[in-house]
């Protein structure tokens, strides 16, 4: 295990005991809580976590109890607090997974909406200041240390669930028809059988875990 992730940026006190009441009811739990970073080099680092559901993002907490965001996730694998497992896309967002068949992933992420002003994801960015996390850039991961960088700004979201398809080259597809047809391309003909007989909710969690089950049972991926 190396050393706790070290954050390097500027950051504005946390906010009171009121706001940060307020703050947790968006998030997965009601306190950060002991996770693992498993990075795409084989390393680990521990670090206080919680998955912000309105924003749709990964957050952990620097020494100084300032809350962060990870950017620079091509180099996380993936995160894990207690039985569950989270990961980090720079296109999609932070997802949770919810099922596994092979070396292909269900995953499922609140999805953030602009709210009024129409701006597009890419284009939010985040205030400590308004109790929302900073959006802070991961420079480095030499030695058992993180450097981070910080871009802040405010933003206001709404949100929806929506799943994704994991391949196992680690490629993301929203989960759609389409998107099983290529990844279990070498059982098209099962799995068009399949289709055919059992009408799929592709936004639905129960309709995917059962079509995951059936791609599990087939032979090839």
């Amino acid at each position: 295990m190396n050393a706790p992730l070290n954050a390097g940026c500027q950051m504005s006190a946390p906010p009171n005991e009121n706001a940060r009441e307020k703050k947790f009811a968006d998030y997965l739990y009601p306190a950060f809580i002991k996770g693992v970073v498993h990075f795409r080099n084989g390393t680990k680092q521990e670090a206080l976590l919680n998955y912000h559901c309105q924003d749709g993002q990964m957050q952990f907490l620097n020494p100084r109890a300032d809350t962060l965001l990870f950017t620079g996730k091509y180099l996380i694998d993936y995160i894990e607090i207690g039985e569950r497992r989270f990961v980090l896309t720079e296109a999609h967002s932070d997802m949770e997974v919810i099922g596994v068949a092979g070396k292909a992933l269900l995953a499922s992420r609140t999805q953030p909406e602009t709210v009024g002003n129409g701006l597009s994801y890419s284009g939010q960015h985040y205030s400590a200041s308004e109790g929302n996390a900073a959006h802070v850039q991961m420079v480095s991961n030499q030695g058992g240390h993180i450097q981070w960088e910080n871009n802040a700004s405010s933003h206001r979201r709404r949100i929806k669930t929506t799943y994704f398809l994991i391949d196992r080259n680690r490629i993301v597809h929203p989960a759609s028809r389409r998107a099983f047809l290529h990844v279990y391309g070498r059982n098209k003909r099962q799995l068009t059988h399949y289709l055919r007989g059992n009408r799929v909710d592709f936004g639905g969690a129960d309709d995917l875990r059962k079509l995951l089950g059936f791609c599990d049972s087939l032979t090839a991926l």
